[in-house]
């Protein structure tokens, strides 16, 4: 009987961990300082320009190389956003593939973050200029 319960609720509990972040779960996170690793997948250069404040920028594509530098046990939960879900979406197949078990996306990603007016970080551009954009 006991297995038999096991069995249903473990497929629920690993959707709840699958479910997106919606922002305004978020920012209550953040209020309360509680232990998510924030991770933005974007570019450098969408990074500086408004970013989530807490978040680890490393691009979509570098994920998998760097992953050592989130500093997260594989059990800790990890929030992934980019521009509109995209990215967040590789990054989190990624992320799972290597064996990390509690990632979730950032409902609607920076774009629901931005019209729902919420707090944005903004960088400096570097002294090289450089520009150079990429979008989802």
């Amino acid at each position: 009987m006991l297995m038999a319960t096991l069995a249903l609720l473990l497929p629920l509990a690993m959707q709840a961990a699958e479910l997106p972040v919606r922002p305004v779960e978020l920012a209550g996170m953040q209020a309360s300082k509680q232990g998510a690793l924030l991770l933005d997948v974007r570019t450098p250069e969408e990074y500086r320009d408004g970013h989530i404040a807490g978040a680890l920028n490393i691009p979509v594509d570098q994920v998998a190389a760097r992953h050592g530098v989130l500093g997260a046990g594989h059990d800790r939960e990890v929030i992934v956003y980019c521009k509109s879900g995209k990215r967040a979406a590789r990054a989190q197949q990624t992320l799972q593939s290597l064996g990390y078990r509690n990632v979730r996306l950032l409902e609607g990603s920076m774009q629901t973050w931005q019209a729902e007016q919420r707090p944005v970080v903004r960088e400096d551009a570097p002294a090289d200029g450089n520009t150079k954009r990429s979008h989802d």
